[in-house]
């Protein structure tokens, strides 16, 4: 009897792209379409958005993006990073419970604007140390550049061509408040942004596929 031989099936292995895991606060989709739009400019990662839901403090937030972590089996040391993109809104209270949740897990990485996120899209028009008293104020003054601007809107390409200012106005906001002796992040650094550590990795991702 002639024998039958199995046919050797070759298993080929790719490497994943390093997964980019973001989650932000609050039913607008501004942060994500804002960081889903350099998917387009750099193909060296995967961003993936997760939405809150009703997990919309800091707290509820850290626990959700952390079982996503554990049940994606994503790991930094593949070069997997999680960012938790949250508004400060001149909270104390707040400043104080991202503190004690950021020494929970390293490989969960805050990203505050104080107040708010749109702190960084007026950031690509103008340095200032003008301090604002709420969310309504900063888009106020931001509507004296994209006079149209609200809640959702896209404005990741009218600004492109200024993100080199608005990381150079951000560093030096910074510099500015570790100089007046304002720890960060705290109520007192305002207005204050983290944003450029995620370009910053955008950055890198796209460096090192180029190289």
């Amino acid at each position: 009897m002639a024998r039958i031989f199995a046919k050797k099936v070759r298993k080929v292995t790719r490497k994943k792209k390093p997964v980019i895991l973001i989650i932000a606060e609050g039913k607008n989709v501004t942060e994500s379409q804002y960081f889903k739009s350099f998917q387009n400019q750099h193909n060296g990662f995967s961003i993936q958005m997760l939405t809150p839901g009703h997990s919309t403090d800091p707290k509820g937030m850290y626990k959700k993006i952390s079982q996503y972590w554990k049940e994606k089996e994503l790991d930094e040391k593949q070069g997997d990073i999680a960012f938790i993109v949250l508004d400060l809104d001149c909270n104390p209270d707040k400043a104080l419970l991202i503190k004690e949740l950021a020494k929970k897990n390293k490989s969960m990485k805050f990203v505050i604007s104080n107040p708010c996120f749109e702190v960084w899209f007026l950031l690509h028009f103008k340095y200032s140390t003008h301090t604002y008293a709420s969310s309504s104020e900063v888009i106020k003054d931001l509507r004296n550049h994209i006079s149209n601007y609200e809640k959702n809107m896209p404005v990741a390409e009218m600004i492109a061509d200024k993100l080199e200012d608005a990381m150079t106005n951000a560093g030096k906001l910074k510099n500015y408040f570790e100089e007046i002796g304002a720890k960060w992040p705290s109520e007192a650094c305002n207005p204050c942004t983290d944003v450029p550590i995620v370009i910053d990795v955008f950055n890198q991702f796209n460096s090192e596929r180029n190289l």
